[in-house]
């Protein structure tokens, strides 16, 4: 009875030792987060970042109307890496409603960093009005070694 414990017990020590070694880079993820926040609109984004593959997954998005002057607010996700500069997609508050979420996820080959815009957009024209970026959020893994 004695053996069977000790063994039991040296084989729940080995995986947790193994078991990090073998998830490997794939399973590392590190987040980051910024928030832009005026009396007019709130922003917040918290990136997750993975790589192998290189990737952003989760997005949390939340973006809050505050003011009821006429404008809607949009959000953006801003990068930098391999592929350049680029600016994604706008998501705006639905009418109606003063805040919204989302939950997404990005994969476009090694990012370096990432920001992202609060912008208040012409309910009537869809034009940008003004924009306010956040801090931008650097990639936490070294990419030397890659």
């Amino acid at each position: 009875m004695r053996l069977k414990s000790s063994l039991v017990v040296t084989a729940a020590a080995l995986a947790t030792v193994v078991t990090p070694l073998l998830a490997g880079p794939a399973a590392a993820a590190s987040g980051t987060e910024a928030t832009v926040s005026t009396n007019s609109y709130y922003g917040r984004m918290v990136i997750g970042w993975g790589i192998n593959p290189y990737r952003l997954d989760p997005i949390q998005i939340v973006a809050q109307d505050r003011a009821t002057d006429g404008y809607v607010v949009g959000i953006r996700l801003v990068t930098n890496g391999e592929t350049g500069h680029r600016v994604w997609s706008m998501r705006t508050v639905p009418s109606g409603q003063t805040t919204a979420s989302w939950t997404t996820y990005l994969q476009a080959g090694w990012i370096d960093n990432a920001y992202f815009e609060v912008c208040k957009i012409g309910a009537s024209s869809g034009a940008i009005a003004s924009c306010e970026a956040s801090a931008v959020m650097n990639n936490p893994f070294d990419d030397s070694s890659m």
